[in-house]
């Protein structure tokens, strides 16, 4: 896989992760969230829950939540991306390491929260970041 295609990738995976926050995002507004309750239902495996309105303290998380996700889609898409394109080695390991760091404290929180379906969904998430940027052939980055 090209440095370009690695990139491209990636725009692609920024873009949905930027849809994905804006409906998460929409968690604290009742009318309209279903979409939120749907990604919360479907975390907390099995589907179950989607008619239940969502307590207070899931609306602000999920706002949270929502609003890092897109500001984590932008980073990917502004500065990932072309990092990835020029091979930028520092970039591209930092970008490891805070998805490395992401999952693992994401996985034990959603554990010990009685939440472990969701570690097979940030599996997904993980390997859509990670897939473009592990094995990078060394003469193509700098």
């Amino acid at each position: 896989m090209t440095l370009n295609t690695r990139a491209n990738f990636l725009m692609v995976v920024s873009v949905i992760f930027f849809i994905y926050s804006l409906l998460w995002g929409l968690a604290p507004f009742a009318e309209i969230n279903i979409s939120a309750r749907l990604i919360l239902d479907l975390t907390d495996w099995p589907l179950d829950n989607l008619s239940t309105p969502l307590d207070k303290n899931t609306m602000w998380l999920s706002a949270i939540g929502a609003g890092l996700l897109a500001a984590v889609s932008i980073f990917l898409g502004g500065i990932v991306v072309p990092a990835v394109r020029e091979g930028n080695r520092a970039i591209i390991r930092t970008t490891i390491l805070a998805m490395t760091v992401w999952y693992i404290i994401d996985n034990l929180g959603s554990i010990a929260a009685g939440v472990s379906s969701n570690v097979f969904f940030n599996s997904i998430y993980l390997a859509l970041v990670l897939t473009p940027l592990l094995f990078i052939e060394k003469d193509e980055i700098t």
